[in-house]
């Protein structure tokens, strides 16, 4: 009885953690690379967490543009900064890790996966 009570325990701890291990599994690709991949003028289908949809197209100038749910464009610049590729726009700036993903890439805020691209 008390091996099965510390595997549900244990189950439960692991479930719960879900997202950090995922992330601390993860093989982040160097930001530049991330950059060289994500800024080539081309608009990228981004899906965030909450299910809603953004196009974002970077260019290699450190410009881009965002086009989401609501009914005008964003201008965001972005730069390599630390471990990550952060964008700035009127709305704030999000800094995001990546890694590959089947189609694109996955981004990574901490230990929670954020924004991926994919086209």
């Amino acid at each position: 009885m008390k091996t099965n009570l510390r595997l549900a325990v244990t189950c439960a701890t692991i479930v719960a953690a879900g997202p950090s291990i995922a992330a601390e599994g993860q093989a982040f690709l160097p930001p530049e690379q991330a950059a060289a991949v994500l800024a080539d003028g081309q608009p990228w289908s981004a899906l965030a967490p909450d299910g809603k949809t953004l196009k974002v197209t970077l260019k290699k100038d450190g410009t881009g543009s965002i086009r989401g749910p609501l009914p005008f464009t964003l201008s965001v610049t972005w730069t390599v900064k630390g471990d990550g590729v952060c964008i700035n726009g009127k709305m704030g700036t999000r800094c995001l890790r990546f890694n590959e993903v089947a189609g694109g890439l996955q981004g990574w805020d901490g230990d929670k996966p954020d924004l991926k691209f994919s086209r």
